[in-house]
């Protein structure tokens, strides 16, 4: 019975793992990116796409396999190097805390890196029992069909990360999802945990350096120069889902609540790097734009690029657009393309784009009723279900060919 618990508890963490990454292969991508960063590579984000994707997949086969019950000898083996090898990992960076979040599940479940390496040390004992274990589970399927059920697990697992990276991901975990309201994204409710924070000060007198707290701060002896200060958290406090949020025209004006308060449709393109987005569609951008002043919209183009480079872009395209400063991993928060497009109303994401699937401007005479339609065929995951329904299906008749 332990070594059936064991097989299915560790593929259930391997194919959620695997998936959750999966729907959103380029939000992976900049979490391995932060982790290169921290061994000296750098402008590494081809490759940290593709072992996104290869991570991903190779979680998901895993778990795959052990969930069904199918070439265990074969599996075990990597699944336990996968875990003593990230148990590893997440030891060192629960230890130095190069990275706030080791990303191990996407932006579905967020784990603060100490609880991701107990999360590793629970599953790293039944990945070991699977191992031992390995020879004593049986399978009776033929190897055709066990060739077979690899196939449509491969096929299942890198077709929507595919679909992912060519338009956004099937599933949206992070605050900027549709239908997300931003503005109560970022208010903290009333009587929320304000947390526990503990504040120390170093003063310094006659070339001696001390640390005071707030009780035995000396308040009436001024001869102490105060020198720096250290806040240390007791109880973190609620955090909202969305802590800050601020864009800037070029000359430094603040458009924040322009975009995010505002009754007024507000199309916004994000492009978190002028350099690298891509321009194969950028007419139907400007066309977009174009039909927004129309109809008395508005339309930013938010970037993390310096103002020359903005300068540069729009005399290349002649595109004229008015442009919002932004911090960089925000705007690759808040969309994945580059560029995409946000449509919102009253601080309401109403519809999100990629690049690759921009609606044709004629379409926005009426942006708003064109938007609720886009948020309802957002909203219709019928061909997530679908699909798997089709892999349980296809399990299933394997099962019954054998």
């Amino acid at each position: 019975m332990l070594r059936i618990i064991s097989r299915i508890l560790t593929g259930l963490i391997f194919v959620f793992s695997g998936f959750v990454k999966a729907v959103d292969p380029k939000g992976g991508a900049i979490k391995i990116a932060e982790y290169l960063e921290v061994v000296g590579l750098h402008d590494t984000e081809g490759l940290s796409v593709i072992l996104s994707i290869a991570l991903s997949t190779v979680e998901f086969i895993l778990g795959f396999h052990l969930l069904i019950g199918f070439k265990i000898k074969r599996v075990a083996l990597p699944t336990l190097l996968f875990m003593i090898g990230f148990t590893i990992i997440t030891f060192f960076i629960a230890l130095f805390e190069p990275v706030s979040d080791c990303g191990c599940f996407g932006d579905a479940i967020k784990l603060t890196n100490w609880e991701t390496l107990i999360k590793n040390l629970i599953i790293l004992p039944f990945s070991l029992l699977v191992f031992y274990q390995r020879d004593k589970y049986k399978c009776t399927l033929t190897s055709v069909h066990q060739h077979l059920l690899t196939f449509i697990g491969l096929a299942f697992i890198i077709g929507i990360s595919a679909y992912s990276i060519y338009y956004l991901p099937v599933l949206d975990f992070r605050p900027y999802h549709i239908g997300a309201n931003i503005p109560e994204k970022m208010t903290i409710p009333e009587g929320a945990d304000e947390g526990e924070y503990e504040t120390s000060f170093i003063l310094e007198k006659e070339g001696i350096k001390k640390e005071f707290g707030v009780n035995d701060y000396p308040y009436n002896d001024s001869t102490w120069v105060f020198v720096d200060s250290k806040t240390k958290v007791i109880r973190e406090g609620y955090q909202p889902p969305i802590a800050a949020l601020n864009f800037e025209s070029t000359d430094g004006d603040d458009l924040t609540d322009a975009i995010i308060n505002n009754d007024q449709t507000v199309f916004l393109a994000i492009a978190p790097k002028l350099e690298k987005a891509s321009t194969k569609n950028i007419k139907q951008l400007i066309d977009i734009k174009d039909k927004a002043f129309q109809h008395n919209h508005l339309f930013y183009f938010a970037t993390a690029s310096l103002s020359d480079a903005c300068f540069k872009f729009d005399m290349q395209h002649q595109a004229a657009f008015e442009y919002a400063m932004c911090d960089e991993t925000t705007l690759k928060t808040i969309i994945r393309g580059n560029p995409g497009l946000v449509i919102i109303k009253n601080g309401t994401i109403i519809a999100k784009y990629n690049h690759t699937q921009l609606p044709d401007a004629s379409q926005l005479k009426n942006p708003l009723s064109h938007s609720v339609q886009a948020l309802q065929s957002s909203n219709d995951k019928t061909w997530l279900w679908l699909s798997f329904t089709a892999l349980i299906g296809l399990i299933v008749i394997t099962f019954k060919l054998q």
